[in-house]
């Protein structure tokens, strides 16, 4: 029977159950991608991140409790920011290598994940958008913007009616699938912050995320493109409605974008194989 160290970190907070969880699994060694599967299955956290250190490259592969995928951004936060309270990982610049290819983190108090430079992918109609969302108060255009994931974006007035919003979640899968998107974005700049924000991406099997860095990312060039708010570091706030608040931070000059945030380690624990 062979040991590994688990451990489960809360991502973009600095507070114990808030933000996004995600399990992180150390020098998983040989395991096959079932086990990895089975693994992630058993923890039943939306993300568990399997790491190696092979040289001085970090080898990261991430799992739903259902399926691989190339890359998830809270889980990479949660990851490296493990690695360096543990003294794995070096502050400054860190080699990571995903299924999506070789990424730069950037450890520093915060973690860093660098993203495609932000574009604007085209309008959406932001009437079916009101019908979807079961709310006639948002606030147009109603873009798609993407850092790496294509994101519906759009605005609401008040935090009020951003929490109160109860989407038609049938209809908004449906909905995102016929505009090819993952999820819908609403942002209100009713916030202590630059903006309050929910995540909606039924279509992929999350009614709600709670905090979402790549959506944010992709919030950040959408400001920027429409100029309502132009700058080159962000703070957006998310998960009151999951009662797990989080802020990422992002910083946007010219076309370079990183999404960062702070995290904090729960549970540590030994998985028995």
């Amino acid at each position: 029977m062979k040991e590994y160290k688990v451990y489960k970190v809360d991502a973009f907070t600095k507070i114990p159950l808030k933000g996004n969880p995600a399990a992180v699994v150390l020098d998983y060694g040989d395991l096959d991608d079932k086990t990895l599967l089975a693994i992630a299955a058993e923890l039943n956290i939306s993300e568990t991140a399997f790491v190696k250190k092979i040289g001085e490259k970090f080898h990261v592969r991430f799992f739903t409790p259902g399926a691989e995928v190339p890359l998830c951004g809270h889980a990479t936060i949660a990851t490296f920011h493990l690695l360096k309270s543990l003294g794995i990982a070096k502050r400054g610049y860190n080699k990571m290598l995903t299924k999506a290819g070789e990424l730069d983190i950037l450890v520093e108090e915060k973690v860093w994940m660098q993203q495609l430079p932000p574009k604007i992918l085209g309008e959406l109609d932001i009437e079916a958008l009101k019908s979807s969302l079961n709310t006639d108060k948002l606030i147009g255009p109603a873009l798609v913007a993407t850092t790496g994931l294509d994101v519906g974006i759009v605005g609401i007035p008040t935090f009020r009616e951003l929490m109160e919003l109860k989407p038609k979640f049938n209809e908004l899968a449906e909905y995102c699938k016929e505009s090819k998107i993952v999820g819908i974005h609403v942002y209100t700049f009713d916030s202590k912050y630059d903006a309050a924000t929910r995540f909606f991406a039924p279509a992929v099997g999350v009614p709600e995320d709670p905090v979402t860095g790549t959506a944010n990312a992709a919030l950040a060039g959408y400001l920027k493109f429409t100029n309502k708010l132009v700058k080159e570091e962000y703070a957006f706030e998310q998960g009151h409605a999951l009662n797990r608040e989080g802020v990422v931070y992002v910083k946007l000059k010219d076309d370079e974008i990183w999404v960062g945030g702070d995290a904090v380690c729960i549970l540590e624990g030994v998985l028995r194989l």
